[in-house]
C-alpha cells in the first residue's frame, strides 16, 4: 500500500488522545484531501556542531521545515555509534525474554513514580482494543542515581523517598548499557535544543535554562506480532507525546510506526538505518503557539516479527514554567495556550495514562486527572 494510502473500508474519522484530551480527525478522500506529508523528511546532523554559524543555521532551517509542516523527520549522524546501538538492542531484547514472573519483580505499580515494567494491554489509547499490545520498561530522572549527575542545590523534597528506578537484575549488563546510551540520547537532545533555539530566531543557548535537570523519560519497548486484519488489536494506540520533542529508535528493521497526516491517513515510518526518529511533542507545540506541530502517531506491528524499540522523552526540568515563546507571535496574535508548569502537567499526562496505577486513582479520588 503506497504512504497515506486507505482502504476502501476505512474509518470516517480516527479518535486519538493528545494534550487536550481525546479528540478526532476526519479521514478526508477525494477533492476534500488537503495539501500534507506523505513521507517524513530526512535531516542530517553531520554539520550540527560545526564552528561555522552557517552550517549550523542550514541545519536548523531543516529542523524547522520538518517541524513546522510535518512535527516529525528522521535525524541521521546523531554520534550514536553503531557499537552501542548493538549493545543496547541486545540487552533490550534479553530483558523481555524473561519470563512473566521475573519482570513482575519490577512492575510500576510497586514505584511510586510509575516507573519499572509494565505489561502487555496494561495501557489503552484506542478504547476499540482490549489494551497496547506491547510491554514496556521505564525509566526517568532520578536525582538519587548517580550516574544522572543531579545538581547539587537541587530540591529533593519535590522527589518521593528513594527508591525510584527500579532495574532488572539481569541481564547484568542492562543497567549499565542504558545509562550509556541514555547519556548519548542526552547529548544529542542538547545539540537539537540549540537547533531548534536558532530555528526560531532566538540565540542559541536560550533554552539551557531547562536543562538543570531535564525530565528525561526513556522507554524501552517490545511489540510482539499483531494479526493483519485485527482492528481491535494495536500495539500502540493513537496519540501525542507529552515531551518537549521525542527521540524513537527502532533499533531493528522491523516496521510498525505510522504517522497520521492532515487528511487523516497513516504514512508510514519504516526504519532507517543509523536513524533515530524526532518528534515534536506537545510542551514544544504549547511554546510554539502551535507553529511546530506535536503530531499524532501510533505503533502497528503487523510484520510477523518481534518489534523492539527505545524511546527517550525529553522534557524541561519539573520547575519550569512552558510559555508562548516571544519570537512564535506574530504583531497582534495572542498566545493559545495559558503558562503551565511542566512537572505538573507532565504527572497528570502520566497518571492518566496508567489509570490502574495507585497514584493515578488517588489522583482521581481527589479530582486531579
Amino acid at each position: 500500500m503506497a504512504p497515506g494510502a486507505l482502504l476502501n473500508d476505512a474509518p470516517e474519522e480516527v479518535v486519538f488522545h493528545a494534550g487536550k484530551g481525546k479528540q478526532s480527525r476526519p479521514v478526508l478522500r477525494g477533492s476534500d484531501m488537503k495539501p500534507t506529508f506523505e513521507r517524513l523528511p530526512e535531516v542530517d546532523f553531520s554539520l550540527a556542531s560545526s564552528p561555522q554559524l552557517a552550517d549550523r543555521q542550514a541545519v536548523a532551517r531543516q529542523v524547522r521545515e520538518a517541524f513546522t509542516e510535518v512535527g516529525f523527520m528522521y535525524a541521521t549522524n546523531t554520534g550514536i555509534s553503531a557499537s552501542l546501538q548493538t549493545r543496547v538492542t541486545d540487552v533490550i531484547k534479553e530483558f523481555f525474554s524473561q519470563p512473566l514472573e521475573e519482570k513482575m519483580k519490577i512492575h510500576i505499580n510497586k514505584s511510586p513514580t510509575i516507573k519499572g515494567y509494565e505489561a502487555l494491554l496494561e495501557t489503552r489509547l484506542d478504547d476499540r482494543t482490549a489494551g497496547d499490545l506491547k510491554e514496556a520498561w521505564n525509566m526517568a530522572e532520578d536525582p538519587f542515581e548517580p550516574e544522572q549527575n543531579a545538581p547539587p542545590d537541587l530540591d529533593l523534597s519535590a522527589y518521593p523517598s528513594p527508591p525510584l528506578t527500579q532495574w532488572p537484575e539481569h541481564p547484568a549488563e542492562f543497567r549499565k548499557t542504558i545509562y550509556e546510551y541514555r547519556a548519548a540520547a542526552q547529548a544529542f537532545s542538547e545539540t537539537l535544543l540549540r537547533l531548534i533555539a536558532l530555528s526560531l530566531d532566538l540565540e542559541e543557548n536560550y533554552f539551557d535554562y531547562m536543562t538543570s535537570f531535564p525530565m528525561a523519560g526513556l522507554r524501552a519497548l517490545h511489540y510482539p506480532p499483531q494479526p493483519v486484519a485485527a482492528d481491535n488489536q494495536i500495539g500502540i494506540g493513537a496519540h501525542a507525546d507529552y515531551s518537549w520533542f521525542t527521540l524513537v529508535n527502532q533499533l531493528t528493521d522491523t516496521p510498525a510506526l505510522e504517522v497520521l497526516n492532515a487528511n487523516g491517513h497513516w504514512v508510514p515510518a519504516p526504519p532507517i538505518d543509523g536513524s533515530l526518529v524526532v518528534n515534536v511533542g506537545d510542551f514544544l507545540e504549547r511554546a510554539t503557539n502551535d507553529k511546530f506541530v506535536s503530531t499524532v502517531h501510533r505503533v502497528r506491528n503487523i510484520s510477523g516479527r518481534e518489534r523492539y524499540s527505545l524511546a527517550y522523552f525529553f522534557s524541561p526540568s519539573q520547575d519550569v514554567m512552558i510559555r508562548t515563546l516571544p519570537t512564535c507571535l506574530d504583531e497582534g496574535e495572542k498566545p493559545k495556550y495559558d503558562d503551565i508548569k511542566a512537572g505538573d502537567w507532565q504527572t497528570q499526562r502520566l497518571l492518566r495514562a496508567r489509570v490502574n496505577h495507585p497514584a493515578s486513582k488517588a489522583a482521581k479520588e481527589r479530582g486531579e486527572i
